[in-house]
């Protein structure tokens, strides 16, 4: 599909709920799609290209999007709710503007904000925090340590990757190594230089859900606010004790607030 083999996996039957995986672990969001609260649905989980058993290389942003949507086409989906986590929930940004009408409603689960958004207002200090930790992560894994890559992403906020990928399900530590390449040389400077704004986000019609936890992470204030100005008649929803990982270490709480904001705005719903 769109020029690579890629792995899919759909569960139940129902209007079709799609996830998309963040960086790094390309099953991260089972344990979040497998929840009973999903039940009532169709689950589309998929591996991103150069993750899990899809092919590569690496795409950007709309290059992952056209996947997406050759997805859809080849499972006859003709709309499908996206829930986006982290580096997914970029990707859904970029689909729901491209492919406006392919979206039935939009979860983002914590996408980084984009840089020319920080930089311009009152979280740039934050770019002083992910340039230097990216800088070490690049440092650390062309030194041949992919673990501790990891280490130097995400120790300046606080999260224990390899408690969250453990409970992602078995294999999912070594899947995130064997797939560090797809993620630090061809998506990390994407993510980095990403450029989203209220003009990208106007063309999106469909309804939106913010996710986020309530940790000390200093992140998460940040895509509150950017997820606020990109768009104002969102609903959000803020995990107390949670953190960016909680998708796979508290499943459960994640998935039966956006199981409801997905049932309320299913077509179903919208005929009664």
């Amino acid at each position: 599909m769109n020029g690579i083999e890629m792995a899919y996996d759909v569960q139940g039957e129902g209007e079709s709920v799609l996830f998309i995986h963040g960086a790094i672990w390309a099953d991260f969001l089972r344990p979040l799609a497998e929840q009973p609260a999903f039940s009532g649905f169709q689950r589309i989980r998929y591996h991103r290209r150069g993750y899990g058993e899809s092919g590569g290389p690496a795409g950007g942003f709309d290059t992952q999007a056209a996947d997406i949507i050759a997805l859809l086409d080849h499972l006859d989906v003709d709309r499908a709710h996206l829930v986006g986590h982290s580096e997914g929930a970029m990707i859904a940004l970029v689909l729901a503007a491209s492919y406006p009408d392919r979206v039935r409603s939009l979860t983002l689960l914590e996408p980084l904000p984009s840089s020319s958004w920080l930089a311009a207002g009152d979280f740039a200090d934050l770019l002083g925090i992910l340039g230097p930790a990216f800088e070490a992560m690049v440092g650390r894994y062309q030194a041949g340590d992919i673990a501790g890559a990891y280490e130097s992403l995400f120790e300046p906020t606080g999260l224990d990757w390899r408690a969250a990928a453990e409970a992602a399900g078995p294999g999912v530590v070594d899947q995130g190594i064997k797939d560090a390449a797809t993620f630090i040389e061809g998506e990390a400077s994407a993510l980095v230089e990403w450029n989203y704004g209220a003009e990208q986000a106007a063309t999106i019609d469909s309804p939106v859900l913010s996710w986020s936890a309530a940790s000390e992470n200093p992140i998460n204030p940040a895509v509150r606010a950017f997820l606020y100005e990109l768009f104002p008649q969102r609903e959000e929803v803020i995990l107390e004790d949670g953190d960016h990982f909680s998708v796979t270490t508290d499943p459960a709480a994640v998935a039966e607030p956006i199981a409801e904001f997905v049932s309320r705005h299913s077509a179903a719903a919208a005929l009664t």
